[in-house]
């Protein structure tokens, strides 16, 4: 017994030792060599042969386990256990030779360089001498306390309950020294530091070994808000404006980019922001580039300028009516004061006439409007005629109503 056990003790260390040398890929493995003690059996087999002492633990016994990471927090271990027990009576120099064949699947409890405590469940069997074999369902702790990368101590203490009328129940203590290899695995998350992206940091096998605290899907290195789950960079964003919540100043209301989350200045509130709007001081359609619907012609309304003054005219005249006058009198009054350089007179007409009388018509208008403020002093190079007949009605030429909206001219400031 001595013999065999000297010599399973020299294979395993050479096994060990070479492995350390010459193997650095896939998961770690662990290799120990334990004394160890069974304490507590109890024998339940025919011929009343007794029980076994209590406490047993012998000098030239051994338990040598060989361990792999299967994934995160889990891995397996198989062992072999040669010791021998004794009688409590009837011969208590009489000794009976152990051995075991224990697999268990392993939980570590903290995943930690240092100290990994650990729980386990399995089976394995059991014979004793000329008991024969019998099944044993395995649970215990264990504990490995790493001195270096791949050196440490290793406990364990494992119940084994027999399964068969015959066998024996027992507590198997064990003790000793623990060998990594397969390359080193800092962080101890089962990727080993040649294949880890986070050497240091537990992390998880689809993210190459790195973290992802807040759970997202996005580990942590790439993760601009690593505590905060989100989907924008790994930050939340409420609004769904493309700002995330920690750089957003409306993180509520959804806004632009450009404007820190915050909603663009809509100074007409027509629903297009002044940094789109053509028309940014009269409200307009959003898709006339926030223009009114007269202004099919975008170019002929600016920017920041006052809205165009509309006058009103009889069916098929291009007489100024004298509330027009009054009307025009005011407008000659702010271009004398106004730093506007150029305005365009635009002439319309309803559809009563043909399309080229309404043109003509409408230059007339045009044309009667310019002549007026000409005479009220206003330099006639700031003014530009242009007649569009019946081309850009403001309103249904069905009614009456709708066909004197259209017979206007619109004086529109320009630059």
């Amino acid at each position: 017994m001595k013999r065999l056990v000297l010599l399973l003790t020299v294979v395993l260390l050479l096994a060990v030792s070479q492995n350390l040398q010459a193997q650095d890929v896939y998961s770690p493995w662990t290799a120990s060599l334990s004394t160890n003690a069974i304490n507590n059996p109890v024998l339940k087999a025919p011929n009343n042969l007794g029980r076994f002492k209590t406490w047993n633990w012998e000098v030239a016994g051994f338990k040598g386990a060989l361990s792999r990471h299967l994934t995160g927090k889990l891995s397996l271990e198989g062992s072999v256990t040669l010791t021998g027990i004794k009688q409590n009576y009837i011969d208590v120099d009489k000794k009976f030779s152990l051995i075991a064949l224990d697999g268990l699947v392993k939980y570590n409890l903290i995943n930690n360089f240092n100290v990994n405590p650990y729980v386990a469940v399995g089976g394995g069997l059991t014979w004793v001498d000329t008991l024969g074999k019998s099944l044993t369902a395995n649970a215990g702790v264990g504990l490995n306390v790493w001195i270096t990368y791949n050196f440490g101590l290793t406990g364990q203490s494992i119940y084994k309950h027999a399964l068969d009328d015959y066998g024996i129940s027992h507590f198997q203590h064990s003790v000793g020294l623990i060998f990594k290899f397969g390359g080193t695995d800092n962080d101890n998350d089962g990727i080993i530091n040649k294949e880890d992206n986070c050497p240091n940091v537990f992390g998880l096998a689809i993210y190459g070994g790195c973290p992802d605290t807040d759970k997202d899907g996005i580990m942590d290195q790439e993760d601009n808000c690593p505590d905060i789950a989100g989907t924008l960079n790994g930050c939340p964003d409420a609004d769904n404006d493309g700002v995330a919540d920690p750089y957003d100043k409306c993180p509520n209301f959804a806004g632009d980019k450009t404007n820190n989350g915050c909603p663009l200045p809509d100074t007409d509130n027509d629903g297009v922001p002044d940094k789109f709007d053509k028309c940014p001081s009269v409200k307009g359609l959003n898709n006339n580039n926030g223009c009114p619907p007269v202004a099919n012609n975008i170019e002929k309304i600016q920017p920041s300028k006052p809205k165009a003054v509309l006058i009103y005219f009889e069916l098929s005249k291009s007489e100024i009516t004298a509330e027009s006058k009054k009307t025009l009198d005011n407008v000659a009054s702010y271009i004398k004061k106004s730093n506007i350089k150029t305005y365009e007179i635009s002439g319309h007409t309803d559809n009563t006439s043909s399309a080229e009388t309404n043109l003509k018509l409408s230059i007339a208008r045009a044309n009667a409007v310019r002549d007026y403020l000409v005479a009220k002093g206003i330099d006639s190079t700031k003014l530009i005629t242009r007649g569009f007949g019946e081309e850009f009605p403001v309103d249904s030429s069905n009614t009456e109503a709708g066909r004197h909206k259209n017979r206007r001219v619109e004086i529109i400031p320009m630059i």
